[in-house]
């Protein structure tokens, strides 16, 4: 099949998560995948690449050109999109869009991929409206969302809240047919390993350092600066704590400056971005694996990827009690054990508890690796999201 793969954030500077994951292992199994993607930090040319981030399989990957003009950037990149869908539409060889965005690509996806009989799927990963600022940005956003639930060919929700929202934006009786696809988690790529004794060195880890790992993008409600702020208390009982941030974000340089002004260079590490590849042994140097986010209305029915892979290298987790990822990741039967609250002094007390008890840290770990083997196989994503643009296309086909 051949697949058009839009979305409005960079594929190259975005780290790697399903969007370039899924798109690499349909083209490993032998599909066509052309990537359209958005980088609104700089100015962009039009030109088509094969890039690889995962290393499963190879896309075509073409950027929507535009001039950086701040807020018409947007509008000029929407028009462009808008020509290069329907140019490549209109050849007739396309079998199916699957779409992540709204405003740039998504509307316009759906209402192009309508008028050419070709289906669209579109991937809801959060409430979209709410990432943006604005009353206005936000009201646009949520009509653009309301448009494609009623509109697309299919609609794939991470977890049965977030089809809750869908349903409820698009309206009684309104919305599109709709299923759950699981992230998936590549448990050959993501597995228990040893330390690594490169980065140890690198980083200044020593064996009896307890290592607290975050992985991912450092967002402004991660939580990340509030437990930065915290780890003179953590160190003042748990001397051997030391925090390694894996990831990158608009927290940055927040981050760097607590670090410095609280004088924690050696106890606390930023190693930015770093490649799909590596993940994993930066991963292998963690005792404890934290997601600290801040529950709102953004997180509140998100499962993040970084739950699966933490789990996947054999590492013991602390989240804070995001509604559904605890229903769907109870301790009971997954590696994830859950804070009080989001309250950072709840989540501190969490995390020294599990410093402290590393018998059932270790039992939680184990339980962790186990789930992802048996439920949450990239695997079977990927046959799931397979199946659905098979089903999808045939029934373009027979003209339904």
């Amino acid at each position: 099949m051949k697949i058009l793969w839009c979305h409005e954030v960079s594929y190259l500077d975005k780290p790697v998560y399903e969007y370039q994951d899924f798109a690499e292992r349909l083209s490993g199994r032998g599909h066509v995948v052309e990537v359209i993607d958005f980088s609104e930090a700089s100015a962009t040319a039009l030109a088509t690449r094969r890039v690889s981030r995962t290393g499963e399989g190879e896309v075509a990957l073409t950027p929507i050109p535009h001039r950086n003009l701040p807020v018409l950037k947007y509008f000029e990149a929407r028009e462009r999109f808008r020509r290069m869908l329907s140019s490549r539409l209109r050849k007739g060889d396309v079998d199916a869009v699957f779409v992540y965005s709204v405003f740039i690509n998504g509307t316009q996806a759906v209402r192009l991929a309508r008028r050419y009989g070709v289906p669209v799927v579109y991937r809801v990963l959060d409430a979209y409206h709410q990432l943006r600022p604005g009353v206005l940005a936000q009201a646009i956003l949520r009509a653009g969302e309301r448009y494609i639930y009623r509109h697309a060919d299919h609609v794939l929700v991470t977890n049965e809240k977030m089809g809750d929202y869908v349903q409820a934006l698009a309206g009684a009786g309104a919305a599109a047919p709709s299923s759950v696809l699981d992230h998936g988690v590549d448990c050959a790529h993501f597995s228990p390993r040893s330390p690594d004794v490169q980065l140890m060195g690198e980083y200044g880890v020593t064996r009896g350092d307890e290592v607290i790992v975050f992985l991912g993008t450092t967002y402004g409600f991660s939580g990340l600066l509030e437990l930065v702020r915290r780890m003179p208390d953590i160190l003042r009982r748990r001397p051997a704590a030391k925090l390694l941030i894996v990831g990158g974000g608009e927290m940055d340089e927040a981050l760097a400056a607590e670090v410095k002004a609280l004088r924690l260079e050696e106890r606390v590490v930023l190693t930015g971005m770093v490649s799909y590849q590596d993940v994993p042994r930066y991963l292998s140097l963690g005792h404890v694996a934290v997601n600290p986010f801040e529950i709102n209305d953004i997180t509140r029915d998100i499962i993040p990827i970084k739950i699966l892979q933490y789990q996947a290298c054999g590492l013991a987790v602390l989240s804070t009690p995001l509604p559904d990822l605890l229903r769907k990741h109870d301790s009971a039967r997954s590696g994830v054990r859950y804070s009080a609250s989001d309250a950072p002094d709840a989540f501190v007390e969490s995390l020294i508890g599990m410093l402290d008890d590393r018998a059932a840290t270790e039992a939680q770990a184990q339980r962790g690796r186990r789930l992802m083997e048996t439920r949450f196989s990239v695997d079977a994503a990927i046959d799931q999201l397979e199946r659905t643009f098979v089903e999808l296309a045939a029934a373009s086909s027979r003209g339904a």
